[in-house]
């Protein structure tokens, strides 16, 4: 659960929140928005979002998940109420703020505090930018800093998504974010509150949600104690009395030190808990399902311990737990 989140708004939200007698009211792992009156949320100019920034106070967390290419210095998860498409179990009627069924790399969008800058810039391309309702964004607030540069510098451009088009064809999305003297969020969630009222009144309460995939990753179990030494045949195995995990192989670790070293045959989700306990045990019998139970519960890997196979660094990464 995302019980380290912490949400907060921005200036603009909180002004129209107390137009249109909203009440944000956050909750472990997310927020409630609730509206006296639905009908102040039909308004004639929806540019301005009721504006969620999402950060947490667990700088691990985002280990977790599944998200190779999130950088959180030049990088920001972005979710929308746009273009939702309803659940089709009728049963659950939650809407993903994001178009796979977890957050993917569609919603890790490039930010930008100040100039903006295009990637691969050709001189004899036409450019030009919108905002999130593909309204061109006229020169007035972003402009280039000088002919055929690739740098566009704003001018009192307000806070949001910005689409990139060049000769008519969407190429990239930005998110212009001003406040250089802030951290930057994990996340930005923007709820557009004529769109909110339009999926209300379709569904009744509604449930947006995000949902992050578990990285899954090699363990390796790396048994120091030497009293591990005397056992005659050591296996790890889960609780349907599989065995996930490759004989002990012996390696050194910390310069002298002999360790049995176990490793999973696949890759594991990481999660804060798990419904799957493995077990050391000795004499494992593969057709009675037995052995002598050494450790009950092992422990789970940590999001702080994450190794790179140097080899293939987008491909395999280990998790280490020392006993």
């Amino acid at each position: 659960m995302f019980k380290s989140i912490q949400i907060s708004y921005s200036e603009s939200t909180a002004k129209l929140i107390q137009d249109l007698n909203i009440i944000l009211k956050p909750f472990v792992g997310g927020i409630h928005v609730l509206v006296s009156n639905p009908d102040l949320l039909n308004r004639s100019n929806d540019a301005d979002p009721i504006r969620l920034y999402i950060n947490c106070e667990d700088p691990f967390y985002i280990n977790y998940t599944e998200l190779s290419t999130y950088n959180p210095t030049d990088t920001v998860l972005w979710f929308n109420n746009l273009d939702l498409t309803v659940n089709s179990d009728p049963e659950n009627k939650d809407l993903k703020l994001h178009k796979e069924g977890f957050v993917s790399e569609n919603e890790i969008i490039k930010l930008s505090s100040n100039t903006i800058s295009i990637d691969k810039f050709q001189t004899d391309k036409e450019y030009n930018f919108t905002d999130v309702f593909k309204n061109e964004i006229s020169t007035e607030f972003l402009s280039q800093s000088k002919s055929f540069s690739n740098h566009f510098v704003p001018s009192n451009l307000p806070e949001g998504i910005i689409y990139l088009f060049q000769e008519k064809q969407e190429i990239e999305k930005i998110y212009y974010y001003p406040k250089t003297i802030e951290k930057n969020p994990l996340g930005i969630v923007d709820l557009y509150t004529t769109t909110l009222l339009k999926q209300y009144k379709e569904q009744g309460k509604l449930n947006y949600t995000i949902a992050f995939n578990s990285k899954e990753t090699i363990w390796k179990y790396f048994f120091v104690n030497p009293i591990y030494q005397k056992f005659d045949k050591l296996s790890i195995i889960d609780k349907a009395k599989e065995q996930l995990f490759s004989s002990p192989q012996k390696q050194y670790v910390h310069g002298n030190t002999e360790a049995l070293v176990f490793e999973s045959n696949n890759k594991l989700p990481l999660s804060e808990f798990s419904k799957n306990n493995f077990q050391l045990v000795d004499n494992y019998d593969k057709e009675l399902r037995s052995g002598k139970v050494i450790i009950k519960n092992l422990a789970k890997p940590s999001p702080e311990q994450l190794y790179s196979d140097e080899t293939k660094p987008n491909e395999l990464v280990y998790s280490h737990i020392y006993i």
